[in-house]
């Protein structure tokens, strides 16, 4: 399970050069604790594939405490059906998203703007 999170967070972080606007992740953290978050252009889906529903949820609660006081990360829907995870990185927003009906784990980025 350990090298599923590993690549999941080296997937996350390798869209941190592609980016026009970037962030510290100290300035990402000072902005979130403030409630101002950048303003994000249009997601763009990066991974999109079929699995299981709990499994995913895993990875994301997995990926979520590996996140949790480097940059600003946020569960925000966690149903039993469907699980959101928010991830401020430096070059964009990172949502990780599962769906129990759609058996599938979708990760988009939205650049800053």
């Amino acid at each position: 399970m350990k090298p599923l999170i590993m690549g999941m967070l080296l997937f996350v972080m390798a869209f941190s050069s592609l980016a026009g606007v970037t962030y510290t992740k100290e300035n990402l953290n000072v902005i979130y604790e403030k409630g101002k978050l950048p303003k994000v252009g249009q997601a763009v889906t990066k991974e999109d594939t079929p699995m299981d529903f709990n499994e995913c949820r895993n990875i994301g609660n997995q990926t979520y405490a590996a996140s949790v006081g480097s940059y600003p990360a946020k569960i925000i829907n966690d149903s039993g059906v469907e699980y959101q995870l928010k991830i401020w990185k430096e070059n964009g927003l990172v949502v990780f998203n599962c769906s129990r009906t759609e058996g599938r784990k979708t990760i988009t980025q939205a650049d800053y703007q």
